[in-house]
């Protein structure tokens, strides 16, 4: 009985060291923000502004909201080190059902080639503008 207890303890301490990672901290040069312009190697979707553009194109015209809409919108949003798109911002005032469907599209969105800046991933703030037409 003792040993099936140690036995079955040893696979419990086997499982949780591999499946729990150790988290490495940031570094200071990635616990900042940075501007497009700044970092040394630029985020893009994978096959360029062109590809992220179709993307959006395709699947906001798919909305309730997007079916309609024609104009040109402006925003930012960040890309994480992780390559996936957060706090996105519109920077023209426009109506929230077409901000909304719009944003949802933006955040399903493949992730992103992370910035880089003196050999780590970091954030980037990217402006971005799309014309629907």
């Amino acid at each position: 009985m003792t040993k099936r207890i140690l036995l079955f303890l040893f696979f419990v301490f086997l499982a949780h060291k591999s499946t729990s990672q150790e988290i490495e901290p940031l570094s200071p040069i990635q616990k900042k923000l940075y501007d497009f312009e700044t970092v040394q190697v630029k985020p893009e979707f994978n096959g360029g502004k062109d590809k992220f553009t179709a993307y959006i194109l395709e699947n906001f015209k798919k909305t309730k909201a997007g079916k309609n809409f024609k104009g040109s919108i402006s925003l930012n949003f960040i890309v994480e080190i992780d390559g996936s798109l957060t706090n996105i911002v519109f920077n023209k005032k426009i109506e929230n059902k077409v901000k909304q469907d719009l944003k949802n599209v933006i955040l399903k969105s493949p992730k992103w080639l992370c910035g880089e800046h003196e050999g780590y991933h970091v954030r980037t703030k990217v402006d971005f503008t799309i014309d629907i037409i």
